[in-house]
């Protein structure tokens, strides 16, 4: 063959393999020239396997293509995903249709998903309560129709209504009563069925075969309206079984605090009161919205180290303008006194009052008195506290039962009403080492009552060579 025939074929096969591999990458990975994807493919953009002509949410991957309310749009791309008209950001059952919102115990969790739901306060929750509007902790339900017998027209099936029914907890279609005496024969002796013989039942009409009474009184606790005996009725009572005549509820959930899991210092409790839940509190004790935490120690400026009070806090100091300091000795305290008690309230933080127990003996020590010039300026604020340090001295300090510091609130020099809000069984300090040195808030909460003036107790069974400094008087409603 010649050259110019070798080189004539040479080009033709090129040309035949040039051809045959373009064929081959436009089958390929499309990665050489090829923008479009072939129309015998499906898109499937977010990768999970279903094509995007008959994927329910195309740009998020759910291949499970949960649909809860079956609108055709995906769970994962639903904004309303039970479908009732509630957006699931505000829904407050975002998983189950619940378009009224209907929120009970306001917990904000509405009704038709809330299992800690307890309408009757019987200690049951109303999705499994067999009468959830009226009280019955003990669920009996003598038929096993799943009503409970306070609420069942019918309580034993018998067919006979309870109001004409000779027999109510035993079941007598032929309301047979030999004697006529109004108990039908079923029942003759025990009308509640219960087992329990009438003359020997605590509760002759309601049957509690366990014969349960709670508060001794002889009435069982199925009919008693007070079964704890705190005189509360159990309706009224935020407390049912547990007795709490003063009903105290420092967290106004509804449930009393001797009952409340969740009660004062609890993890889901707000002590201060200032809407951040005591687990989550950068300072649990005291008011504080904004969670502020200039040094970012995790402890709220409120109540670290080296407070002061200022209006970036929403803390203002008493002054003098408007109050007297004044010092006082307290029990037997020998060498105690109180120095400069006016620069506690002179909006210096720098200056201070200085408390000064030598050896104080059967709850003795020394008290620093806030009075107003004016008794009808009563003191409104939600927080009341004195910002205090301890002096570092190079003796030896020693209290026993010791630094029990107390916050007094009197109204026209009469005390209303007290917090501790400090205090130790045994604390020693020698040469300066073990001093709490550092400036701190010691506060209390508004006690509810009418008060004008405020004093800082530092006292103890047994306190030696100590000094406690005020710097500024606060308070506040952060």
């Amino acid at each position: 063959m010649s050259s110019s025939m070798k080189t004539i074929f040479a080009i033709l096969l090129a040309a035949t393999l040039g051809l045959g591999l373009a064929g081959c990458e436009a089958d390929g990975d499309g990665t050489s020239g090829s923008s479009n994807t072939p129309s015998t493919r499906n898109a499937d953009q977010d990768n999970d396997g279903i094509p995007d002509t008959v994927d329910n949410c195309p740009v998020n991957p759910n291949a499970m293509q949960e649909d809860q309310d079956g609108d055709g749009i995906g769970d994962v791309c639903d904004d309303d995903r039970d479908g009732d008209g509630t957006p699931d950001d505000t829904d407050n059952c975002p998983l189950v249709a619940n378009a009224d919102q209907a929120d009970t115990d306001m917990d904000g969790i509405g009704d038709a998903c809330d299992m800690d739901n307890d309408q009757d306060n019987d200690g049951i929750d109303d999705g499994v309560d067999n009468c959830p509007t009226i009280f019955n902790p003990e669920q009996s339900d003598v038929d096993n129709d799943g009503i409970g017998d306070v609420c069942d027209d019918d309580a034993d099936n018998d067919g006979v209504p309870n109001d004409t029914d000779n027999c109510v907890y035993t079941a007598n279609a032929d309301q047979a009563d030999s004697d006529s005496n109004g108990v039908g024969d079923a029942c003759e002796g025990d009308i509640d069925g219960d087992t329990i013989l009438d003359d020997q039942d605590n509760c002759l009409t309601t049957p509690n075969t366990d014969q349960a009474d709670q508060d001794l009184d002889g009435i069982g606790d199925v009919c008693d309206d007070d079964r704890d005996g705190d005189g509360v009725p159990n309706d009224a009572d935020n407390c049912p079984q547990v007795a709490n005549a003063d009903q105290a509820d420092d967290d106004n959930d509804g449930i009393g605090d001797v009952c409340d899991p969740d009660g004062p210092g609890g993890p889901a409790n707000d002590q201060d009161g200032d809407g951040i839940l005591d687990g989550d509190d950068n300072c649990p004790t005291i008011p504080n919205a904004d969670q502020a935490d200039g040094d970012g120690d995790g402890v709220g400026d409120v109540c670290d180290d080296a407070f002061e009070c200022g209006a970036a806090l929403n803390y203002q100091s008493l002054t003098q303008a408007d109050y007297t300091a004044s010092g006082d000795v307290l029990g037997v305290c020998l060498g105690c006194s109180v120095d400069d008690p006016e620069l506690s309230i002179d909006e210096i933080n720098a200056t201070f009052a200085q408390l000064n127990i030598g050896a104080a003996l059967v709850y003795g020590g020394a008290a620093l008195a806030i009075d107003a010039n004016d008794t009808n300026n009563d003191i409104t604020d939600n927080v009341i506290g004195f910002v205090v340090s301890d002096f570092s001295s190079q003796l030896l300090n020693a209290e026993l039962l010791g630094n029990f510091t107390t916050i007094r609130f009197y109204d026209e020099g009469v005390e209303v009403a007290s917090a501790v809000v400090g205090g130790g069984v045994l604390d020693l300090d020698l040469l300066g080492i073990g001093a709490n040195s550092t400036q701190r808030f010691l506060a209390a909460p508004n006690p509810g009552v009418t008060f004008d003036s405020v004093q800082l107790d530092y006292a103890g069974l047994v306190n030696v060579n100590k000094t406690f400094r005020v710097h500024d008087v606060c308070v506040g409603s952060p």
